[in-house]
């Protein structure tokens, strides 16, 4: 099977990594491990979440679903980000 390096969840993974701006090297081990099962416990959920109740909208609604859940990625890790400063 020819794999699109897109589709692969560690690629996905190191994306998010960097988005985040961290560095497996500079993480400690419990940290590591902990982030990965995280992250692709949370793929998971949404693959499946996606195939099983997005997929079954109407075409316009599964848009409108979609952006609802990027904003509310957004508000909160907007929440986050000002709870730093």
């Amino acid at each position: 099977m020819v794999k699109n390096k897109i589709f692969d969840l560690e690629h996905q993974y190191q994306l998010y990594l960097q988005r985040v701006g961290l560095k497996e090297k500079n993480m400690h081990p419990t940290q590591r491990t902990e982030t990965k099962r995280a992250f692709i416990g949370a793929c998971g959920q949404m693959l499946v979440l996606l195939r099983d109740n997005l997929g079954a909208l109407e075409e316009n609604k599964a848009v409108e679903a979609m952006q609802d859940m990027i904003n509310q990625t957004i508000t909160y890790f907007m929440k986050e980000t000002n709870k730093l400063n």
